[in-house]
C-alpha cells in the first residue's frame, strides 16, 4: 500500500487514560494491517504493542523503533490538497511510514517495533516496554523514537535529528554518515522538546537502564496538537523513510 493510501487509515482516534487505552481504532488498525505481513505480536500490554520479524526473538534482535499512537485530538481527520496533507498528524505521520516499511518488507530481522501510548503525559507506555526489555533480559544497541515536529519546517527540510543520548563515537560518526550520505536538508537539535527518548534514554529508577537513542521526526507545519490539524509536505514522506532505512541500515 502506498503512502497515501495508509494515512487516512492510520488518522484515526487513539487514546489512554495513563493506565490502559481507551479509545482503541489506530491500535486495531495497526493490528489489521500487519495480521499478513511478515510480523508478529512478540508483546501486548495495556499501553504498547511490539512486533518483530516472525522467529526473530528479543536475543536476536539487536535495535528498537517506538514510535507512538496516542492523540489529544477531539477529532481525527484526514485531507489531502495538491501539495500537501492536512490533518491530525501527531503521530499518525510516522506511524504510516514505519507501517509501510513492514509492509513492504524493507526493515531487517534484527529490528522490534513498538507503538506506544500515552507519550503526550508521562510516556508510561515506553516505560512498559522498557519493563518487557527486563522481563526478557533483552537490551537494545539503540534505539530510533519517530515522532513529528515543527523544527524545520519554514526551512523545508525533510527530517530532524532530536534529542541524542548515550551514542559512543564510533555509531556517533555511523549516524552522522548515514545523514550525510543522505544529502537530504535537515535540523540536528541535540535537546530538543521531551519526547520518549527521556524515558529509554535516562534510567528512570537505580534498577533501570538506559539506551542510547535519539528521535527521527518528520516536520510539520502548524500547531502539531490543534484540531484544526497540521501540514504535512508531500514530498517529505519519502525521504523521511529513507533516512529511517539508511539509520537502521547503519545501526544494525
Amino acid at each position: 500500500m502506498t503512502y497515501s493510501e495508509l494515512l487516512p487509515l492510520l488518522t484515526v482516534e487513539s487514546k489512554d487514560n495513563g493506565e490502559i487505552f481507551t479509545q482503541t481504532r489506530r491500535l486495531e488498525q495497526i493490528k489489521s494491517l500487519l495480521q499478513r505481513s511478515p510480523y508478529e505480536v512478540l508483546y501486548e500490554g495495556k499501553l504498547s504493542i511490539i512486533y518483530g520479524k516472525k522467529a526473530v526473538t528479543p536475543t536476536k534482535a539487536r535495535l528498537l523503533v517506538s514510535s507512538h499512537i496516542d492523540t489529544v485530538y477531539d477529532r481525527c481527520f484526514c485531507e489531502e490538497t495538491d501539495s500537501c496533507w492536512e490533518g491530525t498528524f501527531d503521530n499518525s505521520a510516522t506511524n504510516t511510514a514505519l507501517i509501510q516499511l513492514m509492509l513492504e518488507n524493507k526493515i531487517d530481522d534484527p529490528v522490534l517495533i513498538a507503538f506506544t501510548g500515552d507519550e503526550e503525559i508521562e510516556s508510561r507506555g515506553a516505560q512498559e516496554v522498557k519493563r518487557w526489555f527486563h522481563q526478557q533480559t533483552w537490551h537494545p544497541q539503540a534505539i530510533l523514537v519517530l515522532d513529528v515536529t515543527n523544527e524545520g519546517w519554514d526551512d523545508a527540510v525533510s527530517f530532524t535529528i532530536e534529542n541524542d543520548r548515550g551514542f559512543d563515537l564510533l555509531t556517533a560518526y555511523q549516524i552522522i554518515s548515514s545523514i550525510q550520505e543522505a544529502e537530504q536538508p535537515c535540523v540536528f537539535l541535540h535537546d530538543a522538546l521531551p519526547d520518549e527518548t527521556w524515558i529509554y534514554g535516562e534510567k528512570q529508577s537505580p534498577d533501570d537502564r538506559s539506551y542510547p537513542c535519539l528521535s527521527l521526526c518528520l516536520p510539520v507545519g502548524g500547531d502539531m496538537h490543534s484540531d484544526a490539524g497540521c501540514w504535512l509536505r508531500k514530498e517529505e514522506p519519502q525521504m523521511y523513510r529513507k533516512i529511517l532505512s539508511r539509520l537502521l541500515e547503519s545501526l544494525a
